[in-house]
Protein backbone atom coordinates (compact mmCIF):
# COMPACT_ATOMS: atom_id res chain seq x y z
CA UNK A 1 0.00 0.00 0.00
CA UNK A 2 1.15 3.41 -0.65
CA UNK A 3 2.15 5.96 2.16
CA UNK A 4 -0.69 8.63 3.17
CA UNK A 5 0.47 11.69 2.14
CA UNK A 6 -0.74 14.73 3.31
CA UNK A 7 -1.88 17.75 0.43
CA UNK A 8 0.95 20.12 -0.44
CA UNK A 9 -0.17 23.11 -1.41
CA UNK A 10 1.95 25.57 -3.70
CA UNK A 11 3.64 28.18 -1.28
CA UNK A 12 2.44 31.75 -1.28
CA UNK A 13 5.60 32.45 1.25
CA UNK A 14 8.92 32.26 0.67
CA UNK A 15 10.13 28.74 0.87
CA UNK A 16 11.13 27.88 4.97
CA UNK A 17 15.14 26.32 4.62
CA UNK A 18 16.61 24.12 6.77
CA UNK A 19 19.89 22.19 6.45
CA UNK A 20 19.86 18.24 6.55
CA UNK A 21 21.76 15.74 8.47
CA UNK A 22 21.69 11.99 7.17
CA UNK A 23 22.66 9.16 9.63
CA UNK A 24 24.20 6.28 7.94
CA UNK A 25 23.38 2.33 8.86
CA UNK A 26 23.94 0.13 6.08
CA UNK A 27 20.52 -0.87 4.52
CA UNK A 28 18.58 0.52 7.26
CA UNK A 29 19.90 4.05 5.46
CA UNK A 30 16.91 3.15 2.93
CA UNK A 31 14.80 4.84 5.77
CA UNK A 32 16.17 8.37 4.99
CA UNK A 33 15.37 7.97 0.90
CA UNK A 34 11.72 8.00 2.24
CA UNK A 35 12.45 10.66 4.36
CA UNK A 36 14.20 12.53 1.72
CA UNK A 37 11.29 11.17 -0.99
CA UNK A 38 9.02 13.00 1.12
CA UNK A 39 10.71 16.44 2.14
CA UNK A 40 11.20 16.77 -1.78
CA UNK A 41 7.22 17.45 -1.80
CA UNK A 42 7.17 20.57 0.13
CA UNK A 43 10.65 20.98 -2.30
CA UNK A 44 8.36 21.28 -5.15
CA UNK A 45 5.92 23.01 -3.83
CA UNK A 46 7.78 25.87 -3.44
CA UNK A 47 7.29 25.52 0.32
CA UNK A 48 10.74 23.79 1.92
CA UNK A 49 14.48 24.90 0.80
CA UNK A 50 17.40 22.33 1.57
CA UNK A 51 20.51 24.97 1.91
CA UNK A 52 22.94 22.54 3.17
CA UNK A 53 23.28 18.40 3.77
CA UNK A 54 25.73 16.36 5.85
CA UNK A 55 25.74 13.14 4.73
CA UNK A 56 27.80 9.86 6.52
CA UNK A 57 27.96 6.35 5.54
CA UNK A 58 24.71 5.66 3.70
CA UNK A 59 23.27 9.08 4.88
CA UNK A 60 26.22 10.40 2.41
CA UNK A 61 24.97 8.15 -0.95
CA UNK A 62 21.46 9.51 0.16
CA UNK A 63 23.00 13.30 0.56
CA UNK A 64 25.15 13.05 -2.69
CA UNK A 65 22.43 11.74 -4.92
CA UNK A 66 19.66 13.77 -3.92
CA UNK A 67 22.23 16.77 -4.58
CA UNK A 68 23.08 15.76 -7.88
CA UNK A 69 19.65 15.69 -8.83
CA UNK A 70 18.04 18.89 -6.59
CA UNK A 71 20.30 20.76 -9.09
CA UNK A 72 18.26 19.61 -12.37
CA UNK A 73 14.81 19.00 -10.33
CA UNK A 74 13.64 17.35 -7.80
CA UNK A 75 12.26 14.60 -9.91
CA UNK A 76 15.79 13.95 -10.75
CA UNK A 77 16.78 14.04 -7.17
CA UNK A 78 13.97 11.30 -6.93
CA UNK A 79 14.91 9.29 -9.67
CA UNK A 80 18.58 9.35 -8.84
CA UNK A 81 17.66 7.98 -4.76
CA UNK A 82 15.93 5.01 -6.53
CA UNK A 83 18.70 4.43 -9.02
CA UNK A 84 21.31 4.43 -6.23
CA UNK A 85 18.74 1.72 -3.73
CA UNK A 86 18.23 -0.35 -6.97
CA UNK A 87 22.02 -0.08 -7.45
CA UNK A 88 22.89 -1.16 -4.45
CA UNK A 89 20.64 -4.00 -4.41
CA UNK A 90 21.90 -5.21 -7.36
CA UNK A 91 25.38 -4.93 -7.16
CA UNK A 92 25.38 -6.82 -3.45
CA UNK A 93 28.21 -9.22 -2.56
CA UNK A 94 25.72 -10.98 -0.50
CA UNK A 95 22.59 -13.00 -1.47
CA UNK A 96 19.02 -11.84 -0.24
CA UNK A 97 18.23 -15.17 0.66
CA UNK A 98 20.89 -16.16 3.05
CA UNK A 99 19.75 -12.76 4.89
CA UNK A 100 16.00 -14.03 4.84
CA UNK A 101 14.48 -13.49 8.67
CA UNK A 102 13.23 -16.06 10.36
CA UNK A 103 10.19 -15.12 11.45
CA UNK A 104 7.09 -15.34 9.77
CA UNK A 105 5.22 -12.71 11.47
CA UNK A 106 3.77 -9.58 8.47
CA UNK A 107 5.10 -6.92 10.51
CA UNK A 108 8.84 -4.40 10.66
CA UNK A 109 9.63 -7.77 12.41
CA UNK A 110 9.21 -9.67 9.87
CA UNK A 111 12.80 -8.19 8.16
CA UNK A 112 14.72 -9.04 11.34
CA UNK A 113 17.61 -11.34 10.86
CA UNK A 114 19.10 -10.83 14.11
CA UNK A 115 18.44 -14.79 14.39
CA UNK A 116 19.34 -16.02 11.29
CA UNK A 117 21.95 -18.50 11.67
CA UNK A 118 23.56 -17.34 8.04
CA UNK A 119 23.58 -13.85 9.88
CA UNK A 120 25.58 -15.13 12.71
CA UNK A 121 28.05 -17.21 11.54
CA UNK A 122 28.71 -14.34 8.75
CA UNK A 123 28.92 -11.68 11.78
CA UNK A 124 31.59 -13.98 13.83
CA UNK A 125 33.57 -14.32 10.60
CA UNK A 126 33.82 -10.71 10.08
CA UNK A 127 35.66 -10.95 13.55
CA UNK A 128 38.21 -13.28 12.13
CA UNK A 129 38.69 -11.84 8.90
CA UNK A 130 40.31 -9.23 6.87
CA UNK A 131 39.27 -7.31 4.05
CA UNK A 132 43.32 -7.49 2.92
CA UNK A 133 42.83 -11.41 2.34
CA UNK A 134 40.07 -11.28 -0.11
CA UNK A 135 41.06 -8.68 -2.37
CA UNK A 136 38.12 -9.79 -4.77
CA UNK A 137 35.80 -8.28 -2.64
CA UNK A 138 35.96 -5.21 -4.55
CA UNK A 139 33.49 -2.35 -3.26
CA UNK A 140 30.78 -1.53 -5.57
CA UNK A 141 30.13 1.58 -4.03
CA UNK A 142 32.15 3.96 -6.66
CA UNK A 143 30.98 2.37 -9.46
CA UNK A 144 27.34 2.75 -8.22
CA UNK A 145 27.84 6.43 -7.07
CA UNK A 146 29.38 7.16 -10.74
CA UNK A 147 26.48 5.84 -12.53
CA UNK A 148 24.07 7.75 -10.00
CA UNK A 149 25.84 11.14 -9.92
CA UNK A 150 27.55 11.34 -13.95
CA UNK A 151 28.79 14.65 -13.15
CA UNK A 152 31.12 15.35 -10.28
CA UNK A 153 30.61 19.03 -10.78
CA UNK A 154 27.04 18.77 -9.78
CA UNK A 155 28.47 18.54 -6.09
CA UNK A 156 31.51 20.82 -6.70
CA UNK A 157 29.66 23.67 -7.70
CA UNK A 158 25.66 23.65 -7.13
CA UNK A 159 23.58 26.42 -8.80
CA UNK A 160 21.39 28.48 -6.03
CA UNK A 161 18.56 25.97 -5.46
CA UNK A 162 20.72 22.92 -4.48
CA UNK A 163 22.37 22.35 -1.57
CA UNK A 164 25.69 22.24 -0.08
CA UNK A 165 27.22 18.84 0.39
CA UNK A 166 29.34 17.51 3.38
CA UNK A 167 30.36 13.83 3.77
CA UNK A 168 31.98 12.40 6.91
CA UNK A 169 34.90 10.24 6.80
CA UNK A 170 37.04 9.13 9.42
CA UNK A 171 41.27 9.31 9.30
CA UNK A 172 42.52 5.69 10.08
CA UNK A 173 46.14 6.73 11.22
CA UNK A 174 45.23 9.77 12.86
CA UNK A 175 41.59 9.22 14.62
CA UNK A 176 40.45 12.48 12.89
CA UNK A 177 36.89 12.60 11.62
CA UNK A 178 37.46 14.99 7.93
CA UNK A 179 34.63 16.59 6.47
CA UNK A 180 34.66 16.30 2.52
CA UNK A 181 32.98 19.59 0.64
CA UNK A 182 33.23 21.57 -2.33
CA UNK A 183 36.20 21.58 -3.74
CA UNK A 184 36.92 17.46 -2.40
CA UNK A 185 33.93 16.08 -4.30
CA UNK A 186 35.68 15.77 -7.37
CA UNK A 187 35.22 11.88 -7.42
CA UNK A 188 33.51 8.83 -5.55
CA UNK A 189 36.40 8.40 -3.18
CA UNK A 190 35.13 10.51 -0.58
CA UNK A 191 31.83 8.60 -0.49
CA UNK A 192 33.44 5.20 -0.61
CA UNK A 193 35.66 6.75 2.30
CA UNK A 194 32.53 7.55 4.24
CA UNK A 195 30.93 4.00 3.81
CA UNK A 196 33.75 1.89 4.23
CA UNK A 197 33.16 -0.58 6.61
CA UNK A 198 36.54 -1.72 8.15
CA UNK A 199 35.52 -5.65 8.22
CA UNK A 200 34.38 -5.88 4.85
CA UNK A 201 36.44 -3.59 2.57
CA UNK A 202 39.97 -2.08 2.35
CA UNK A 203 40.95 1.56 3.36
CA UNK A 204 40.16 4.45 1.11
CA UNK A 205 43.16 5.86 0.40
CA UNK A 206 42.71 9.73 -0.60
CA UNK A 207 46.10 12.14 -0.84
CA UNK A 208 48.23 10.03 1.23
CA UNK A 209 45.75 9.31 3.86
CA UNK A 210 43.20 6.36 4.60
CA UNK A 211 39.98 6.58 5.58
CA UNK A 212 36.80 4.01 6.96
CA UNK A 213 33.04 4.79 7.35
CA UNK A 214 32.63 8.22 8.98
CA UNK A 215 29.93 6.66 11.48
CA UNK A 216 33.55 6.02 13.85
CA UNK A 217 33.76 10.14 14.39
CA UNK A 218 30.50 11.46 13.52
CA UNK A 219 27.19 10.20 12.93
CA UNK A 220 26.31 12.80 11.27
CA UNK A 221 28.56 15.61 11.82
CA UNK A 222 26.42 19.01 12.53
CA UNK A 223 29.34 21.23 12.17
CA UNK A 224 29.71 21.85 8.53
CA UNK A 225 25.51 22.92 8.69
CA UNK A 226 26.18 25.89 11.76
CA UNK A 227 27.43 27.85 8.30
CA UNK A 228 24.56 27.44 6.30
CA UNK A 229 21.34 27.73 8.35
CA UNK A 230 19.59 27.76 11.75
CA UNK A 231 17.52 24.88 11.60
CA UNK A 232 19.16 21.77 11.62
CA UNK A 233 16.69 18.67 10.07
CA UNK A 234 18.26 15.07 11.55
CA UNK A 235 17.20 11.78 9.90
CA UNK A 236 17.92 9.59 12.41
CA UNK A 237 18.64 5.72 11.64
CA UNK A 238 19.66 4.31 14.89
CA UNK A 239 17.30 4.02 17.75
CA UNK A 240 17.85 6.89 20.59
CA UNK A 241 15.45 4.65 22.38
CA UNK A 242 15.51 0.73 23.55
CA UNK A 243 12.79 -0.81 25.83
CA UNK A 244 15.87 -1.94 27.78
CA UNK A 245 19.24 -3.50 28.28
CA UNK A 246 19.51 -6.18 25.24
CA UNK A 247 19.97 -9.88 26.54
CA UNK A 248 21.35 -12.02 23.31
CA UNK A 249 24.98 -12.16 22.41
CA UNK A 250 23.85 -10.72 19.20
CA UNK A 251 21.59 -8.40 20.67
CA UNK A 252 24.13 -6.94 22.95
CA UNK A 253 26.58 -6.41 20.31
CA UNK A 254 24.63 -4.70 17.61
CA UNK A 255 23.44 -2.03 20.61
CA UNK A 256 27.07 -1.64 21.53
CA UNK A 257 27.50 -0.17 17.62
CA UNK A 258 24.59 1.61 17.84
CA UNK A 259 25.28 3.38 21.31
CA UNK A 260 28.99 3.95 19.64
CA UNK A 261 27.73 4.96 16.53
CA UNK A 262 25.26 7.78 17.67
CA UNK A 263 27.35 8.98 20.64
CA UNK A 264 28.76 11.67 18.48
CA UNK A 265 25.53 13.41 17.04
CA UNK A 266 24.50 13.26 20.98
CA UNK A 267 27.98 14.82 22.14
CA UNK A 268 27.45 17.43 19.11
CA UNK A 269 23.43 18.19 19.92
CA UNK A 270 24.79 18.98 23.79
CA UNK A 271 27.00 21.42 22.67
CA UNK A 272 25.06 22.95 20.32
CA UNK A 273 22.41 23.04 22.99
CA UNK A 274 25.24 24.99 25.80
CA UNK A 275 25.66 27.65 23.23
CA UNK A 276 21.65 28.11 22.70
CA UNK A 277 22.21 28.66 26.41
CA UNK A 278 24.86 30.95 26.53
CA UNK A 279 23.17 32.64 23.77
CA UNK A 280 19.85 33.01 25.42
CA UNK A 281 22.18 34.22 28.89
CA UNK A 282 23.99 37.03 26.61
CA UNK A 283 27.49 35.38 27.18
CA UNK A 284 27.97 34.85 23.82
CA UNK A 285 26.98 38.18 21.36
CA UNK A 286 28.57 39.20 18.42
CA UNK A 287 30.87 36.56 15.95
CA UNK A 288 28.05 35.46 14.14
CA UNK A 289 26.70 33.51 16.87
CA UNK A 290 23.03 32.66 16.25
CA UNK A 291 20.17 30.60 18.24
CA UNK A 292 20.24 26.78 16.12
CA UNK A 293 16.44 24.78 16.05
CA UNK A 294 16.76 21.41 15.98
CA UNK A 295 14.58 18.67 14.41
CA UNK A 296 14.25 15.09 14.34
CA UNK A 297 12.89 12.62 11.93
CA UNK A 298 12.96 8.69 13.38
CA UNK A 299 11.39 5.86 13.72
CA UNK A 300 12.52 4.12 16.89
CA UNK A 301 9.66 1.70 17.38
CA UNK A 302 10.54 0.44 13.64
CA UNK A 303 14.59 0.30 14.02
CA UNK A 304 14.04 -1.86 17.15
CA UNK A 305 11.52 -4.06 15.81
CA UNK A 306 13.98 -4.67 13.05
CA UNK A 307 16.99 -5.38 14.31
CA UNK A 308 20.60 -3.92 13.69
CA UNK A 309 21.77 -7.50 11.83
CA UNK A 310 19.60 -6.66 9.02
CA UNK A 311 21.22 -3.41 7.90
CA UNK A 312 23.65 -5.89 6.19
CA UNK A 313 20.71 -7.13 4.27
CA UNK A 314 20.41 -6.26 0.48
CA UNK A 315 17.18 -6.74 -0.42
CA UNK A 316 15.74 -4.32 -2.75
CA UNK A 317 12.09 -5.25 -1.25
CA UNK A 318 13.53 -4.45 2.64
CA UNK A 319 15.39 -1.45 0.75
CA UNK A 320 11.31 -0.33 -0.67
CA UNK A 321 9.92 -1.45 2.87
CA UNK A 322 12.26 1.00 4.68
CA UNK A 323 11.68 3.61 2.16
CA UNK A 324 8.04 3.89 3.00
CA UNK A 325 8.63 3.77 6.61
CA UNK A 326 10.89 6.63 6.12
CA UNK A 327 7.91 8.57 4.18
CA UNK A 328 5.67 7.92 7.10
CA UNK A 329 8.18 8.93 9.56
CA UNK A 330 8.48 12.09 7.21
CA UNK A 331 5.19 12.64 7.14
CA UNK A 332 4.15 12.83 10.50
CA UNK A 333 7.13 15.36 11.10
CA UNK A 334 6.02 17.77 8.57
CA UNK A 335 2.23 17.41 9.64
CA UNK A 336 3.03 18.01 13.09
CA UNK A 337 6.34 20.20 13.08
CA UNK A 338 6.60 21.87 10.07
CA UNK A 339 5.21 25.51 11.12
CA UNK A 340 8.01 25.12 13.68
CA UNK A 341 11.17 25.81 10.80
CA UNK A 342 12.39 29.17 11.71
CA UNK A 343 10.22 29.68 15.13
CA UNK A 344 11.14 26.96 17.53
CA UNK A 345 13.13 23.38 18.51
CA UNK A 346 10.77 20.54 18.03
CA UNK A 347 13.88 18.07 19.08
CA UNK A 348 13.68 18.56 23.25
CA UNK A 349 16.97 18.62 24.18
CA UNK A 350 16.19 18.87 27.62
CA UNK A 351 14.41 15.82 27.78
CA UNK A 352 15.97 13.32 24.96
CA UNK A 353 20.33 14.86 25.86
CA UNK A 354 20.78 16.76 28.41
CA UNK A 355 19.14 14.16 30.94
CA UNK A 356 19.65 11.62 28.90
CA UNK A 357 23.77 11.94 29.23
CA UNK A 358 23.05 11.95 33.15
CA UNK A 359 21.75 8.67 32.83
CA UNK A 360 18.65 8.87 35.38
CA UNK A 361 16.16 6.74 35.26
CA UNK A 362 13.74 9.84 35.45
CA UNK A 363 15.30 10.96 31.90
CA UNK A 364 15.04 7.30 30.30
CA UNK A 365 11.09 7.56 31.11
CA UNK A 366 11.01 10.93 29.36
CA UNK A 367 12.77 9.76 26.39
CA UNK A 368 10.10 7.03 25.63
Amino acid sequence: MAPRRRQTMPANDPPKTVCLALQGGGAHAAFGWGALDRLLDEVEAGRLRIVAISGTSGGALNGAACTAGLNRSTAHARASLTQLWELVAGNSHWSPVLNWPVSTFHSPREWNVDYNPFVIVQGMAQQVSSPYLAPWLRDQIGTIMDTVIGDYGLLQQPDGQAPQLFVAATNVNRTALRIFGPPDLSSSAPLMASTCFPTLFEAVEIDGEFYWDGGYMANPALDPLLAHGDDLLTVLIDPLVTDGPPTWPRQIVNRINEVSFGASWVLAVRQIGLVNDLIARGFLTGGGYTQKRLHVIRDDALMNEIGAASKDTPSLAFFRALREAGVHAADRWIEAHFDDIGVKSSFDLDDEVKKRLKGTQQAQRAAQ
